[in-house]
């Protein structure tokens, strides 16, 4: 394999669609806790190399940002990106009462990122059978954090923006794989193609 991440097309439409059923659960499994209906874009699917993927969290303004990291068979890590616009709305939905402390506005994000994120995963590791523990999301900064030290030089990249039909709240869920998980995925996505 090149130092650069490749699928075939035949991997990207199968990753794409295998994604498009996990995000669907996971937007399912919020609608029914909020119940509000929930739209989800099509999965995007790029590699990127640390400082691109900076650049793709960090394109936002007005948002908070979470990650996570999951182990097992694959392993990597679910960043959200998470809008401050419609928030209140989405916690009311949550039953937190307005208005929001700072700590329920934390807890929230953390609430909704490890939902999404953790359906998404659980979607995926199940359709794919492999075996992944999601650990619990953390706040963090994007201009603070440091994006070199990821332990991969480039990753690949499954993005999702989901929006909540009731309010101007958006939440864009991005996992990241390295390229030994990468190369996992892609022998069990083989083995589904037969």
């Amino acid at each position: 394999m090149s130092s650069t991440i490749s699928l075939n097309e035949d991997q990207r439409d199968a990753l794409q669609e295998l994604m498009n059923i996990s995000m669907g659960q996971a937007a399912n499994s919020l609608a029914h806790l909020i119940e509000t209906k929930i739209g989800i874009s099509i999965p995007k699917i790029s590699a990127v190399t640390p400082s691109e993927l900076f650049s793709l969290i960090n394109r936002s303004e007005n948002a908070y940002y979470t990650r996570q990291s999951f182990l097992g068979d694959i392993q990597g890590e679910v960043m959200a990106v998470v809008s401050e616009s419609g928030l209140t709305e989405v916690a009311s939905l949550l039953e937190y009462e307005a208005p929001l402390s700072k700590s329920d506005v934390e807890e929230t994000i953390l609430e909704l990122s490890n939902i999404l994120a953790g359906a998404c995963l659980a979607g995926l590791s199940n359709q794919l059978e492999l075996a992944t523990n999601l650990n619990m999301p953390t706040l963090f900064s994007p201009n603070k954090a440091s994006f070199v030290e990821l332990n991969w030089q480039h990753s690949l990249v499954m993005e999702v923006q989901f929006d909540i039909e009731l309010s101007s709240f958006s939440m864009r869920v991005v996992f990241c794989l390295d390229r030994t998980s990468l190369i996992k995925l892609t022998d069990t996505i083989d083995e589904l193609l037969g």
